[in-house]
């Protein structure tokens, strides 16, 4: 434990930049594959030839997630303990629900081939979007207790935005509000940037942190 809190913070640097650039690795292995109307889990469906490194690369990037969840507890338990275990859990939840369990599970290609794995994938990955949003915010009130205005007006401004991009991607899955939109792949990949960007710009301020104790 005391090695995770050390180096944690760099493996959830590794792990977001390495989220950030998947589809664009992936992306030009799928012919007529596009990065603003087709989603990132398009590269893990059956019959796809990035299936297996698609998997592979998610289960390792929700790993890394879960590892350096103890990192972000230890650097706000003074501040906050109940506050830095939900930011904790939001990031492991994330880890395992948007990454590991999209890793292990398969996204249908169609509607009719939808069953019991493909909607734990969906699920899967919706509770892990919505994990790390809860961790945002919780950020933003760690930092408020900190009493660091600027990052709490400028993770305040991303929540918001990410709140906005969660809502156009998910909008063809609400009920009764369901509406398909275009652009659904752009949706997603704002609304990951906006999600990753706090915790991102939080482990590159604290990444040395535990070598100093």
């Amino acid at each position: 434990m005391k090695l995770l809190k050390k180096i944690g913070f760099y493996l959830l640097i590794v792990a977001i930049i390495s989220e950030l650039v998947l589809p664009f690795v992936l992306g030009p292995f799928l012919t007529d594959y596009s990065q603003i109307n087709q989603l990132i889990s398009t590269f893990g469906e059956t019959g796809m030839k990035t299936r297996i490194y698609f998997k592979i690369w998610e289960i390792i990037n929700g790993t890394l997630f879960i590892l350096a969840a103890p990192a972000l507890f230890e650097r706000f338990k003074k501040t906050s303990p109940k506050l830095s275990l939900g930011t904790a859990v939001s990031l492991g939840i994330f880890g395992l629900g948007d990454c590991i369990l999209t890793g292990l599970t398969d996204r249908a290609r169609t509607i009719n081939e939808v069953g019991l794995e493909s909607l734990i994938h969906n699920y899967a990955s919706g509770a892990g979007f919505v994990a790390l949003l809860f961790g945002t915010f919780f950020l933003i009130v760690l930092y408020y207790l900190e009493q660091e205005k600027k990052t709490v007006q400028l993770f305040s401004i991303i929540f918001i935005l990410s709140s906005i991009f969660m809502f156009f991607f998910a909008l063809p899955k609400i009920p009764f509000l369901a509406t398909e939109i275009p652009y659904r792949g752009l949706w997603q990949r704002l609304n990951l940037f906006f999600l990753y960007l706090p915790f991102l710009i939080t482990a590159i301020k604290n990444r040395n942190l535990g070598n100093l104790s």
